[in-house]
């Protein structure tokens, strides 16, 4: 029986899921896992996407011009990535919250509310100045939803924003193929799959959810944005 426990303490050891044997990220599939999360981090998938749409299919989004397709970008990063890092970093360094990572669901109200605020305003933007560009309004909103449905549920719950992210993207990318039969997002779609599925390993790696919250967030991301493509656009 000894051995037993001996040989079942060794593989949770060497798979860094043993507090005793220090964080998974010191580990180099840890700091692989840790890199990944950082540059698929949520904030910065809604400008990846928008990106790969300006790139792949412009006249689709009704957005021709290369100068007009920059200036919307540019907007997008910084209304949905850089102000809303900037006001959670000013909450951790008044002591808002506890760590930039938000491991645990209290720190994650705050930041998520003010996140998903800037998010809305976002949208607005979009539907006051660009409600020729349908389809980009569309998308910017159910982006906005699922990050909603992410700050709701973290009242409660603590579910992935990762999955949540990265299945919004394929969604988003599964809703314009099927509703426009824009066959050039098909690998794209498979490149998001790929994606999900190592993002989500990573995540469960380093123990910053259970199975059952990224498979949450996964459905969540790709419900909301498959949906409201199909629904809407």
């Amino acid at each position: 029986m000894h051995t037993d426990n001996e040989s079942a303490h060794s593989l949770i050891s060497r798979a860094g899921l043993d507090p005793r044997a220090g964080s998974p990220r010191k580990t180099a599939t840890g700091r692989w896992a840790w890199g990944l999360s950082a540059v698929l981090h949520p904030l910065l998938l809604p400008t990846y996407l928008f990106l790969l749409l300006f790139t792949l299919s412009p006249a689709l989004l009704g957005v021709a011009n290369a100068g007009v397709r920059y200036r919307i970008l540019s907007l997008l990063a910084v209304c949905t990535f850089v102000i809303p890092i900037l006001s959670i970093y000013m909450l951790f360094r008044m002591g808002s919250i506890r760590s930039l990572e938000m491991e645990d669901r209290q720190d994650r109200v705050f930041p998520f509310i003010s996140t998903t605020l800037f998010y809305v305003l976002t949208t607005y933007l979009f539907v006051k100045n660009l409600s020729a560009l349908y389809l980009l309004t569309v998308i910017m909103g159910s982006i906005t939803a699922s990050l909603a449905a992410v700050t709701l549920v973290s009242f409660y719950w603590k579910i992935s924003a990762h999955s949540v992210g990265i299945g919004g993207v394929a969604g988003c990318l599964l809703g314009l193929y099927y509703h426009y039969a824009a066959v050039e997002y098909f690998y794209p779609i498979l490149l998001a799959i790929l994606l999900a599925g190592l993002l989500i390993s990573a995540r469960l790696y380093l123990n910053a959810h259970t199975p059952a919250q990224v498979l949450a967030g996964a459905v969540v991301g790709l419900g909301v944005n498959l949906g409201a493509i199909l629904v809407f656009a």
